[in-house]
Formats: C-alpha cells, sequence, structure tokens
C-alpha cells in the first residue's frame, strides 16, 4: 500500500493541492485539486473538507504559510556543521526582528554554497500568525507534519529542474490575494525572495488591476536593482493563476523588458511525470512535493519546531516493508562479518596481552596484560595530579596568564558582565550576563577574533531573571592549552 502526500496551499478564497502517492523508491503524481470558498462561509475550513472528501484522507499533509506573514534575510555564514547553523541563525537574525524575541518563530533552509560560506535563507513569522494557520486547518480535521513558506517552495522546485544553459529567471507566482517574486541565479540559487499584497483578485476573467500591477512590477523592478550584479538579464516565468492568462505574462516581460522563459527549457511539470500546463498553476503545492521526493529530496524550511513541533503519525509504513527487508538481510551479513573480525581480535589481545605482562614485570612485578596497562594508567594520573599540587603546568598557557589574555580580549564598554570564570583540565568556562543576544554573540566574536583562544563554543543563553538581561555560558580553550581529563 502506497503513502499518500497531500500539498496544500492556500490564498484568499480559494484551496489548491497536490496529491502524490509514496512508495519505497518512488513519487507518483495523483491528482491536482481545487476548491473556492462559498460566500456564506467565514474561512477556509469547509472548502478544505470538500476538498479532503475528493481526495480522500492523507497519510501525511505538507501545508504552505503564505509569505505576506514572515521576513527573510539570506545569509552567507561560515560554516555548513547543522548544530552551528541552529545557534547562529536567531542570534544574526535578532537585530531584524520588528517584535520581541520570544513571539517569534524563526525557521531556516541551507540554499547552496559561495566560495568558503553556506547560503542560508532564514524567516521569521510571528507565532500568532502560525498558530491561526494550524488551527484553521484543525478544524478541517487536518494537522500537517510540516508548515512551509509557499515562494520557498516554489523556489525549490525550480531549482530542481533548473536548466543546462545556466541562465538566470525571474519567477512571479501571482494568485488572488498575494504575489510571490523570487530571483534564481544562474546555477539555480534563489538569491532574492519578496511577497506583495497584490494579486489577480476575483472574477470568470482574471485580470491584473493597474494598481495591483504597478506594486508587482514595482517590487520585481526593485529586486532586480538590488541584484543588478548579474551580467546576464533573467528570463521570465509567471507562474499561480497568472499562468492561465498567456497575455498577463507577455504584458509583464513587456513592463519589465525581460524574456519570457521558454518552457522546453523551463518545464515545471518535468519533476512529475504526466503533468502538462497545469504545473504553473500549481507550482507552489508541486514544489512543496519536492521535499517528499525519493533520493535526492529538497530540504523545506519547516515552521513546525519547538512548541510547535509535530508530534502525530505520518501514515502507514507499508511501502518501507520491502526496504526494511533488505535492510534486515545486510545487518545479517554485517553481524557475520563482525563476529569473524571479533574472532580475529581476540586472539590477537591475547597476544598483546602476553607481550604487555612480559614489559611490564621489571616495573610492576608478575601481573597480567590487562592488569599492566591499568596499573601503569592508574600511576601516570596519581603523579599528574601530585605534579598540579606543585603547581606544574600541562600547558603552556598559566592560570593567570589565561584570565590576563581574557581581560584584553574583551572591551572595557562591552555590556556583559562575568559572573563566574573557571579554568580546568578541559579549558575556560564562562557564566556571564549580557545586556542582550546581540551582546552574547559579540563575546564570541572578540574571543574569536584573538589569537589567544580556540574552540569558542556558547553552550547555553536565555533570558535572565534580571529585566532584560540575557544569562549565557561559554566554553573555550586558551592557545597552546593541553586538554586533560576531566
Amino acid at each position: 500500500m502506497a503513502q499518500r502526500i497531500l500539498a496544500l496551499e492556500m490564498d484568499g478564497g480559494c484551496v489548491r493541492a497536490a496529491l502524490a502517492e509514496r512508495n519505497w523508491n518512488s513519487l507518483r503524481l495523483v491528482t491536482l485539486v481545487e476548491e473556492e470558498r462559498a460566500n456564506n462561509e467565514p474561512d477556509l475550513a469547509a472548502a478544505l473538507q470538500r476538498l479532503l472528501a475528493k481526495t480522500g484522507r492523507p497519510h501525511a499533509t505538507v501545508s504552505a504559510l503564505s509569505g505576506e506573514f514572515v521576513t527573510r534575510r539570506l545569509l552567507a555564514l561560515p560554516f555548513s556543521d547543522r548544530r552551528r547553523l541552529e545557534q547562529a541563525v536567531p542570534f544574526a537574525l535578532e537585530e531584524h526582528l520588528p517584535f520581541p524575541v520570544e513571539d517569534a518563530i524563526v525557521a531556516f533552509t541551507v540554499v547552496g554554497q559561495e566560495e568558503q560560506s553556506t547560503l542560508v535563507i532564514a524567516v521569521y513569522a510571528q507565532k500568532s500568525d502560525l498558530r491561526e494557520h494550524l488551527e484553521l486547518l484543525a478544524r478541517a480535521g487536518i494537522d500537517p507534519k510540516t508548515v512551509t513558506l509557499s515562494c520557498l517552495a516554489l523556489a525549490a522546485l525550480a531549482a530542481r529542474i533548473h536548466n543546462r544553459r545556466q541562465a538566470p529567471y525571474l519567477l512571479l507566482n501571482i494568485d488572488r490575494a498575494t504575489s510571490s517574486i523570487v530571483l534564481l541565479d544562474p546555477s539555480g540559487t534563489p538569491r532574492a525572495i519578496r511577497t506583495v499584497a497584490a494579486g489577480l483578485g476575483l472574477g470568470e476573467d482574471p485580470a491584473l488591476a493597474p494598481a495591483a500591477a504597478d506594486t508587482i512590477v514595482a517590487g520585481a523592478r526593485q529586486m532586480l536593482l538590488a541584484q543588478g550584479h548579474e551580467p546576464q538579464a533573467p528570463e521570465l516565468v509567471v507562474t499561480g493563476e497568472a499562468a492561465a492568462v498567456p497575455r498577463l505574462g507577455r504584458q509583464l516581460a513587456q513592463a519589465l523588458a525581460l524574456t519570457p522563459a521558454d518552457t522546453a527549457h523551463f518545464d515545471l511539470g518535468r519533476v512529475f511525470a504526466g503533468v502538462d500546463g497545469a504545473a504553473y498553476r500549481f507550482a507552489t503545492c508541486l514544489g512543496m512535493l519536492t521535499g517528499e521526493l525519493a533520493g535526492r529530496s529538497a530540504e523545506l524550511l519547516n515552521f513546525r519546531r519547538g512548541e510547535f513541533a509535530f508530534r502525530g503519525r505520518t501514515g502507514d509504513f507499508a511501502p518501507f516493508v520491502l526496504s526494511a527487508a533488505l535492510a534486515g538481510a545486510a545487518i545479517i551479513l554485517l553481524l557475520v562479518h563482525v563476529g569473524i573480525g571479533i574472532y580475529a581480535s581476540m586472539q590477537q589481545i591475547d597476544l598483546l596481552n602476553q607481550q604487555l605482562a612480559r614489559a611490564a614485570a621489571p616495573a610492576l612485578g608478575k601481573v597480567s596484560g590487562e592488569q599492566a596497562l591499568t596499573r601503569l594508567r592508574a600511576g601516570i594520573a596519581q603523579m599528574k595530579s601530585q605534579l598540579k599540587l606543585l603547581g606544574v603546568s600541562f600547558g603552556d598557557e598559566p592560570p593567570l596568564e589565561t584570565l590576563l589574555a581574557l581581560s584584553q580580549t574583551l572591551p572595557p564598554r562591552m555590556p556583559a558582565e562575568m559572573l563566574d570564570v573557571t579554568i580546568d583540565e578541559r579549558g575556560l568556562h564562562i557564566l556571564g550576563r549580557a545586556a542582550s543576544f546581540a551582546t552574547v554573540d559579540q563575546v564570541k566574536t572578540f574571543l574569536s577574533k584573538s589569537h589567544r583562544f580556540r574552540h569558542i563554543q556558547v553552550t547555553e543563553a536565555k533570558a535572565s531573571s534580571e529585566a532584560n538581561k540575557v544569562d549565557f555560558r561559554l566554553n573555550a580553550q586558551p592557545a597552546g592549552y593541553e586538554a586533560g581529563g576531566s
């Protein structure tokens, strides 16, 4: 039995969805569905229920938060480790938050590499907006495992099928209430993303009102001017409801002095076989499904984290039975191989123990190989402890010199105080209090720039019991310091 995945997008008075079936090695698009909100309905909950009646209950759902509810930043960070990115991104965004950090939900996704930096699109939204989105879906009986950003899902799809001509593209996803503008560079990396509150509106003959057209064109021009270092002008791709009105694409291309993209080179339906021109109308929904593709699935940004983390089930495990059987056979072969290796290693250990016993006999007397190693280690540890009591240091940096280096490294007017400083075998440990999260990041930056410290890590940063203060813990090692056991 295949696992059914539903990708949902809500815009104005309309709900669009793409339903796919996932087997252990493939993802097959089943249908594209659209449902309108009735005039007497206060929200989209009833339209969502009608849509589910057509598609059936999925095993997992992916939904999208509109770009008008969030703010985005493209960051270049000098590392790629996921744990370090999780720590650094909130600090990098704090000064841009237009509301208290406690009211924000921050998520990010890696979009590429540039020289020695990792390119990250970081997004923050108000918790109240995300809560309303989840409550609306809950009234229709839907609990999405992923809540992503609609324009970023579109960028993920576009990057997936990016043409081999290495050309830049400007994507305009124009729906009824909002329009998203995405600029892809020649490598397929999204360089800028923006959402404006302008769209087609309602009506049997969709058309852009002059005010809406001016807003969209102005937003696109500003983006192109801000990214004007690209030598090649981008080609224009129109998606969303506007894709069904060819004359709109031509008018927008003329207003922006851009060439419309050739669908032979930029085919949004290429990823999902059998999708015709509807791929452009349902582009955002298809983009959300790229996170479910077998093999190289796209990394979708997900707001379901922290207090909003998904705690439900994602459905039937039947598609993975064959995978589990193959994995089980591989594990059995691995255990046989490991067993043979263990037997050979035991023979080698026995020979080594005999040699250790003979080598240790002059110093320790007649002992077995296992006892010789244990007693030698205990003796070395005891001698180190006695030498430390006499003031002997095993590193190049005595504790007093470390404290002096710390004092010289941090500026005297920095709004941070060190409540407790400890130096032991593992290095330098600081418990401090700062004026803000940004100040904590500055403390780490000053230590990083100094040649006197290395391996600097903020292990904890949280709101202090003292008003408008942040308590933090930081670990570091003085340069030349030889870490010992604890």
